[in-house]
């Protein structure tokens, strides 16, 4: 999952009050990184995504993502923001991994990194780095290991 995350896409303590402000400012740092054709699509392909099912996933961590042409070069990009916001109905969240993969390899590949992330989310120490880490190289690394 290494190549999949750079500093770039990590967002550490983020003042943000919404789901659709999470979902677009990681938008915007996912086009930043050069990975996506069109920033519009991608983002109402992750908005699609959440009509459908929410992505909140407990643990305070929602991963929300997009399955679109519109990617280019597949990405992971992570949110910490300064409060939980209201994610679902039922669920709060803090973390936010958001996935972007091209269409043809969204099957296989998409479910591999929500599996990888999934498994991580219950041991509570994995939890705990997430909230205390200070530095956009130090989540690179820590979601590399995965």
């Amino acid at each position: 999952m290494e190549s999949l995350m750079t500093e770039q896409l990590v967002a550490l303590d983020l003042d943000l009050a919404s789901k659709e402000e999470v979902i677009r400012h990681l938008a915007r740092m996912i086009q930043a990184a050069g990975r996506l054709n069109n920033e519009d699509e991608y983002i109402q392909a992750v908005f699609k995504r959440e009509e459908e099912f929410a992505t909140a996933m407990g643990f305070s961590v929602a991963i929300p993502h997009g399955k679109t042409d519109a990617v280019k070069i597949p990405a992971l990009a992570f949110a910490r923001l300064t409060n939980a916001i209201k994610w679902s109905d039922e669920e709060e969240v803090r973390f936010i991994f958001q996935i972007a993969v091209p269409e043809e390899a969204a099957g296989d590949y998409h479910l591999k990194i929500l599996a990888s992330l999934s498994r991580q989310l219950i041991h509570e120490e994995f939890c705990e780095k997430l909230a205390s880490i200070t530095e956009p190289s130090d989540i690179v690394k820590l979601i590399g290991e995965l």
